[in-house]
C-alpha cells in the first residue's frame, strides 16, 4: 500500500498544516511511476501556513528520469515553466522524486507528464487552527497509523544527515528528541531566524505525542494554549487580567507564534512592534504609515504598538500598561501630576466624566488620538475655529 505525503501536512508542530479530505489510493502513470503524494482523483484541500507542498515520485525504470516533468498551470508571466526537482534519492534501484509546489491561494492546477496527469489543489492559507477539525474522519492524516509508513523508511529514519550539525548525544537524552521527524521536517528547523526551542532541539514529541508512547502524531486541535502553558507558565498571569487580547483568550497562541519559528523574534510572523498588530487591526493601517497630511504617534515608529500595550492581558482597558493618563505623562513628562490647566486655564484633565464618551473618564485620549490623526498634536478636529472645543462646549 501507498501512502499519501506531504511535508507540510505532517509538521510536527501546530501551524503547519496540511488537511487532505480524501482517503488514500494510489495512481500509476503507466507500469514506470506511481504518485506518492499527493494522490488524488479530484481536487485536494490544504490548508497550512506555509504556501508549499509535496509531490513524491516513485519511478521504477530509470530510463523515464529524463522525460519525467511537473508543470504549473500559470497564472502568470512570472510562474516557472517547469518545477525542477527538490532531490532524487534511490534505493533498491528504485528511484523517490521529490519536488516542492510552490502554492498560492485558491486553485493551484500542475500537469506530470508523460502521461498528462493532472494534479489540482485548492489552497487555503491558515493562521488558526480553531476552525479546522483534524480530527474528521474524512481526514487523511499521513501519521494517523505510524511516524514513518512502511513506504517512506527505507529512506527516513533515525539517522540524522552528516551535515545536520547537531550534537546527537546530548539530544537523544530527552525522551521527545524525535530524530525521524528531521529528514522530512529540516526546514522548520533550519530555515528560521528565531526558532522555538522544541523545534531547534527536534524534541517534536513534546507538543506533538498522542498519550504515552512515541507511536502517533498528533496535530493540536482546540485550546492550543493547553499545550503552550505546560511550558510557558505564566497562565494565571496572562488568564486573571482584566483585559485579554483576542488571540489570547480563544487560547491560539498560534495566530501571532509560530509554534516552530519564523523570522522575527519570539517566531512571529512580522514583526512584533507594528507590522504583526496591524495584520489584524487594518483601522490602524494608516497611523503605521508616514503618510503625508496624516500626524501618526511618534511611539509607533519607535517602541511600536506595544510600547503602550501588552500583547497578552492587562488590568486596563485596550491592554495598557497604565491607566491612560499615567502612561501618556511616562513619556511627556511636562504633564506629570497635572490634574487640570490644559490646555488652557482650568481646563481638567481627569476625575471628570467625558461627555462624548459615555461611561467613560475624562483622559489625554479625550482630545487626542493615540495612534494618529489629521491633525496637528493628535487632536481628534483642528484646533483653529474652536473644532475641538465645541465637541463638547456646543455654546
Amino acid at each position: 500500500m501507498l501512502y499519501v505525503f506531504n511535508r507540510h501536512f505532517i509538521s510536527i508542530t501546530a501551524i503547519t498544516i496540511l488537511s487532505f479530505f480524501l482517503s488514500p489510493f494510489n495512481i500509476g502513470l503507466g507500469n514506470a511511476y506511481t504518485i506518492l503524494s499527493p494522490v488524488s482523483t479530484q481536487k485536494i484541500k490544504i490548508q497550512a501556513r506555509r504556501p508549499q507542498s509535496t509531490l513524491i515520485i516513485k519511478l521504477e525504470d530509470k530510463e523515464e528520469l529524463a522525460r519525467l516533468e511537473v508543470i504549473p498551470v500559470k497564472r502568470n508571466a512570472e510562474e516557472a515553466l517547469v518545477i525542477a526537482p527538490s532531490g532524487v534519492f534511490t534505493n533498491n534501484d528504485v528511484s523517490y522524486i521529490h519536488f516542492f509546489l510552490p502554492l498560492k491561494k485558491g486553485n493551484n492546477n500542475f500537469v506530470i507528464n508523460p502521461g498528462n496527469e493532472k494534479l489540482n489543489i485548492l489552497y487555503q492559507p491558515v493562521r488558526t487552527l480553531l476552525k479546522v477539525d483534524f480530527e474528521d474522519p474524512k481526514a487523511f492524516l499521513f501519521h494517523r497509523t505510524a511516524v514513518i509508513p512502511k513506504e517512506c523508511d527505507l529512506c527516513h529514519g533515525e539517522q540524522l544527515p552528516d551535515d545536520a550539525g547537531l550534537d546527537v548525544g546530548r539530544l537523544q537524552k530527552n525522551a521527545d528528541y524525535s530524530p525521524e521527524c528531521f529528514s522530512c521536517h529540516r526546514q522548520l528547523h533550519s530555515e528560521n531566524e528565531w526558532s522555538h526551542g522544541p523545534s531547534a532541539n527536534i524534541y517534536c514529541m513534546s507538543c506533538h505525542r498522542k498519550g504515552s508512547e512515541n507511536t502517533k502524531i498528533t496535530i493540536l486541535t482546540g485550546r492550543v494554549d493547553e499545550v503552550c502553558f505546560q511550558c510557558h507558565t505564566n497562565k494565571v498571569k496572562v488568564m486573571d487580567q482584566r483585559h485579554v487580547h483576542g488571540p489570547v483568550g480563544t487560547g491560539d497562541c498560534t495566530i501571532c507564534h509560530d509554534p516552530h519559528g519564523d523570522a522575527y523574534k519570539y517566531q512571529l510572523w512580522a514583526d512584533g512592534k507594528i507590522d504583526l498588530c496591524v495584520g489584524c487591526h487594518g483601522d490602524k493601517q494608516k497611523a503605521s504609515k508616514k503618510a503625508i497630511g496624516f500626524h501618526p504617534h511618534g511611539i509607533l515608529f519607535g517602541g511600536g504598538c506595544v510600547a503602550c500595550h501588552d500583547p497578552h492581558s492587562s488590568d486596563n482597558r485596550f491592554q495598557l500598561y497604565k491607566p491612560i493618563n499615567d502612561l501618556c505623562v511616562s513619556c511627556h513628562l511636562s504633564l506629570n501630576g497635572v490634574e487640570k490647566g490644559h490646555p488652557v486655564g482650568n481646563h481638567p484633565i481627569k476625575n471628570r466624566l467625558d461627555p462624548l464618551r459615555k461611561g467613560r473618564d475624562l483622559s489625554c485620549t479625550s482630545c487626542h488620538n493615540p495612534h494618529g490623526t489629521s491633525f496637528r498634536y493628535l487632536l481628534i478636529g483642528d484646533i483653529l475655529g474652536g473644532h475641538v472645543c465645541n465637541k463638547c462646549h456646543k455654546n
